[in-house]
């Protein structure tokens, strides 16, 4: 669908149906067609868990933001592989035909022959090869290796190894204090020297409680040499979008051309505008005073006086529903994409202190068959809408279903429908935009030649959108 104006409500009730948006252009995947069905993926903000992973990037982002050095990662060539997330570069010899599946079956078969019990010396089970060029090492390794060699050949090792069964184990002495963490130690360590000096003891749950995402992304030292901004752009307020935009392009378009190989030429400033700027969403504010409501925004990543990237969100009733986000392939080896999903859960759980409402951070679609889908999932807890009863399951038990096949039902009853389904009677009262006003499909002149069109948009959008929306006929 190609929307001129919608409301937030509307367009909530239509993600959690599986729909999403690009600029005003509204989509729905097929599911039980495409060859990699996409399901919608929300994460559920106020239960949370950042991995250690997660806390990595942002303590590579803190420390980036505190000494200023950014070890850049090389821009791959054909004989190397980069991935977006992971700044890991395999470089490949160009004149090597490699056969990685090859090398794991010989590597099977050398540890299956390392039997040590049939090995009747050393200097038969080890063959070490000092050749020039094969081994780089200097002349005292070589003198060290040859000497242990010699030594093996003369001794009888086979007349040292023990015929005699193992003691079976007595376990741990009862009469020895259990073993504890190095970390446990050094409290226990800590409070004596506190109860030597008469002070009170230390609360061990204090000490050991987790620090929060919040923590993570924002208690940063005021000292730190550069400072990260993160200012939020009403896409609704024209004077505020231009200003931007021309910045922004700038940054979409060497995105676009170096992360994602786009040609320069299918990266121009209308498609750009298009795709990221307009959007269908009618504004609404909170309250009088609220400078922020629902609606179309653009979060942009300041670095003192420049802009390193934009993350692009709706912010909806239940939800911030991420449409799209892009930064400078300069800072590529910041990880910003994942640091973004960060930043935009902490917005979220910040937004729900407002409106308690929004409790929800939608990533766009999953698909489990594309690698690059997978970060989505180790957002924890993730949700995955079930693409015929559009009811929500937790993605820890849609994995086991994915991997057995593409396209899953998640709902288990087969009984169940979808709730929100439209009837023969709802499928009459869809407007439909005629002239200079609309008629309800019941008087429709051509409902008998398109009822099966209109049932099918009644079957996607489902009941609520049907009462609301006006259907703009197109022309032929």
């Amino acid at each position: 669908m190609w929307v001129e104006s919608m409301t937030v409500h509307d367009y909530q009730t239509l993600i959690d149906r599986g729909w999403r948006r690009s600029g005003r252009y509204c989509y729905k995947p097929i599911m039980n067609e495409i060859c990699c069905p996409q399901y919608t993926i929300r994460c559920n903000v106020l239960n949370f868990k950042i991995s250690k992973s997660h806390k990595k990037i942002i303590k590579k982002m803190n420390r980036f933001m505190n000494d200023g050095i950014l070890h850049k990662s090389p821009v791959p060539n054909e004989n190397e592989h980069y991935h977006e997330d992971i700044p890991i570069i395999i470089k490949e010899r160009p004149d090597v035909d490699f056969d990685y599946a090859s090398l794991g079956n010989s590597l099977n078969e050398v540890s299956k022959s390392l039997d040590v019990s049939q090995a009747p010396s050393c200097s038969n089970a080890i063959d070490i090869d000092l050749d020039k060029g094969k081994l780089k090492t200097n002349k005292r390794d070589v003198d060290k290796i040859t000497e242990a060699i010699n030594e093996a050949e003369t001794a009888d090792i086979t007349d040292s190894i023990s015929t005699s069964p193992v003691k079976k184990g007595l376990g741990a002495d009862p009469n020895k204090p259990p073993c504890k963490k190095a970390k446990l130690l050094r409290l226990e360590k800590k409070q004596q020297k506190l109860r030597e000096k008469g002070l009170n003891l230390m609360k061990t749950t204090a000490i050991n409680q987790e620090k929060s995402l919040e923590q993570f992304l924002y208690d940063l030292p005021e000292n730190c040499r550069d400072k990260l901004q993160i200012k939020l752009v009403n896409l609704n307020n024209g004077e505020d979008a231009s200003y931007h935009s021309d910045i922004e392009f700038e940054i979409y378009n060497k995105y676009q051309t170096i992360i994602h190989n786009d040609p320069p030429e299918k990266c121009s400033k209308p498609a750009f505008l298009r795709f990221l700027v307009d959007t269908p969403l009618k504004p609404e504010k909170w309250t009088n005073n609220d400078n922020i409501g629902f609606g179309s925004f653009h979060q942009q990543y300041w670095l003192d006086e420049k802009l390193i990237a934009v993350g692009v969100i709706d912010i909806l009733p239940k939800c911030v529903s991420s449409v799209y986000f892009f930064y400078d392939p300069d800072y590529r080896s910041l990880t910003l994409g994942t640091y973004g999903s960060l930043s935009e859960i902490g917005f979220t759980r910040r937004l729900y202190q407002s409106v308690p409402s929004i409790t929800y951070y939608y990533m766009g679609f999953y698909i489990h068959s594309c690698p690059k889908m997978r970060y989505k999932g180790r957002l924890v807890p993730s949700d995955l809408l079930c693409p015929e009863t559009y009811k929500w399951f937790p993605i820890t038990d849609c994995i086991p279903k994915l991997e057995q096949s593409k396209y899953c039902r998640f709902e288990t009853d087969p009984k169940a429908e979808d709730e929100d389904a439209c009837s023969a009677s709802d499928i009459d009262q869809i407007k439909i935009w005629v002239s200079t006003g609309y008629v309800k499909f019941h008087s429709y002149s051509l409902r008998n030649r398109e009822r099966k069109t209109y049932q099918n948009i009644g079957k996607q959008i489902g009941k609520k959108c049907v009462g609301t929306f006006v259907f703009i006929r197109p022309r032929h």
